[in-house]
């Protein structure tokens, strides 16, 4: 058993002296976001909940993408602009920064449920 460990070694140190080593590649890594679409009213709260799988760091930067589109905390808490619209937040993975998960609001201005007035 040994000799056949010692001779697997060396062609290992062979493969990586002459470049042809192979590399496994890095794990598959998502972040999804939770509700991934929303409607609220302007100035509406909405929570949002990231999950990353694939690696052990589990945090993530919370954003929002467009100008003027709302806030967004550090927990996830994010408050509607007061302009109607179709906005996107982001949740970016702090361990592979080049992968994050994508959610929809969609942001609706306030209007009173009551009927009209009747006219005669």
């Amino acid at each position: 058993m040994l000799p056949l460990l010692f001779a697997g070694i060396v062609l290992a140190c062979a493969d990586l002296l002459y470049g042809q080593a192979s590399v496994r590649p890095l794990a598959n890594v998502t972040v999804t976001i939770d509700p991934a679409k929303a409607t609220l009213f302007a100035g509406e709260m909405q929570t949002f909940v990231a999950t990353v799988v694939g690696i052990r760091d589990k945090t993530v930067n919370w954003a929002v993408e467009e100008e003027n589109g709302g806030t967004i905390t550090d927990s996830g808490l994010y408050t509607a602009p007061k302009i109607q619209g179709v906005y996107h937040i982001t949740a970016t993975s702090r361990g592979r920064p080049q992968t994050k998960g994508v959610a929809r609001i969609t942001v609706l201005t306030y209007y009173d449920p009551r009927p009209p007035a009747f006219r005669s």
